[in-house]
């Protein structure tokens, strides 16, 4: 009897604190009241770089919906729901999905969006494994939830292999999923938010091999010839370019802050003008790469408003 009681004793001194920590934790927004930056690494065969992903000024609407707005042409808006620390992108203005959800309990489904479905292929370098299915779509479970750095952690069952090791799904109070947002949109290089900064501080990953980089690669950039002859126009809020589409093929355009940091990186077709929103830039010079897979073009812009 004795025993028993001990037990119970234990049993209560390990549950009542991990209870009153989620009873008494206020709510944490995925979002900054003055900024909010997700540092993302990517790494491909032999290529690896990193850019920032920030929420830009002014918020869009979509079917009577309020989003704020991203810095990327692939997110037409994001959100979150406070009620169920639920964070929703909208992809194509009318369909969203959820890529965080921080009410699950252990044992509860989590599905995929419906526009992934290459699950738990031998041939796809980065996709979810581990993946099930039922008559609602494919799905992963919760293995398990826990605490770090005062930061709820929701872990799945699903692994994402990236970066030579498998990564485990986790949905990160006030930070999303530790794999970024691309990989349940569509099949990507490997990819993963190396650090989260808003106001109140900076988060960085704990995934092997990466929570020693820098949150940004840099580079030198005293080796560049700023030699790069194209149009350029500056608006409010964006530097659109105008390369010459008979000698620039298919690539991707960089841009970098003086420093050497990669700030904004997007694909890019040789035909097509080129746009790189300003938004959240502080005025000042920086550096524009153009890079497809015969040169490297670079010039350097002014950043006024």
């Amino acid at each position: 009897m004795k025993t028993k009681y001990l037990q119970l004793l234990l049993l209560a001194e390990f549950i009542f604190p991990v209870l009153s920590v989620a009873q008494t934790t206020p709510y944490r927004s995925y979002f900054g009241k003055e900024f909010t930056h997700w540092y993302i690494y990517y790494s491909f065969f032999d290529m690896s770089y990193s850019s920032l992903l920030y929420v830009e000024k002014g918020d869009t609407i979509f079917n009577g919906i309020s989003y704020k707005k991203l810095n990327n042409s692939h997110y037409l808006g994001i959100r979150e729901e406070s009620e169920t620390g639920s964070l929703y992108l909208n992809i194509d203005g009318n369909f969203e999905i959820i890529i965080s959800k921080m009410d699950l309990e252990i044992g509860d489904k989590y599905y995929f969006p419906p526009n992934r479905t290459d699950f738990n292929e031998l041939y796809c370098h980065h996709c979810f494994k581990n993946i099930q299915m039922d008559e609602n779509g494919y799905y992963t479970t919760v293995d398990s939830i826990y605490y770090k750095d005062d930061r709820k952690h929701i872990r799945l069952d699903a692994i994402y292999h990236a970066f030579m090791v498998d990564i485990p799904l986790i949905f990160i109070e006030g930070i999303g999923p530790n794999v970024s947002f691309d990989p349940f949109v569509f099949e990507s290089m490997a990819v993963c938010v190396n650090c989260y900064e808003n106001e109140n501080g900076l988060w960085k990953t704990d995934i092997a091999g990466l929570s020693e980089r820098d949150c940004l690669f840099t580079m030198d950039i005293s080796k560049i010839n700023l030699d790069f002859p194209l149009k350029l126009i500056q608006r409010n809020g964006e530097i659109e370019l105008q390369p010459d589409a008979g000698s620039f093929n298919s690539g991707g355009v960089y841009m970098y802050s003086m420093q050497g940091q990669l700030l904004y990186a997007k694909p890019v077709q040789g035909d097509a003008n080129i746009i790189i929103p300003t938004f959240g830039f502080s005025k000042g010079a920086y550096i524009v790469r153009v890079i497809d897979e015969k040169t490297q073009k670079s010039r350097s812009v002014k950043v006024n408003i």
